[in-house]
């Protein structure tokens, strides 16, 4: 799997790159999954270090300063997406102080929720007591709180991150099977 060699190669104190060592290779594949990706690659790197050091959700949702960039980048693409999407009516200029307000909520939990929703009652097991857990319906992760309109962007934004993830881990694979 790329994101645990990934891991390994971040984690490491030897990078050298010969016959014996091929811990700089998920780097550079890394890196030029960015470069090949287009629009948004680049934020796929960010994910996968993201995903890969386990933060967790409550770090996310009170914007901790480790985190900042990648909530930023995360909180333009949702405003991008929500504008184009037309997820509100704009008809004044206060229209659009909300809607950035609202699209930064919606990146703020998108992403503490596609970083660390586990359910807090049975810890993503599914079970609690033997039982499914009533609390997350047996998914094992814990339930958007919002209304009916906010909870569905929301799921449409996580399953955009899970997409930029699952396609930069693709590239990034991709590039080391070329190297071999």
């Amino acid at each position: 799997m790329f994101a645990e060699r990934y891991l390994n190669a971040l984690n490491t104190s030897n990078l050298q790159d010969d016959d014996q060592h091929h811990q700089t290779e998920p780097l550079v594949a890394a890196a030029l999954a960015d470069l090949s990706g287009g629009s948004g690659a680049l934020f796929g790197t960010m994910l996968l270090r993201a995903s890969i050091a386990g933060v967790p959700r409550q770090v996310i949702e009170s914007s901790a300063r480790d985190l900042g960039v990648l909530l930023r980048v995360w909180t333009g693409e949702v405003a991008r997406k929500g504008f184009e999407r037309k997820w509100m009516n704009i008809k004044a200029e206060w229209d659009i102080k909300a809607a950035y307000a609202i699209y930064a909520k919606i990146a703020r939990v998108s992403l503490a929720h596609w970083l660390g929703g586990e359910c807090s009652s049975c810890n993503g097991t599914k079970v609690v007591a033997s039982r499914v857990c009533a609390d997350c319906a047996g998914t094992g992760r814990e339930p958007i709180q919002g209304g009916a309109l906010e909870i569905e962007r929301v799921k449409d934004m996580v399953s955009e991150l899970q997409g930029l993830y699952q396609a930069h881990s693709a590239r990034a694979s991709a590039k080391m099977r070329q190297a071999a």
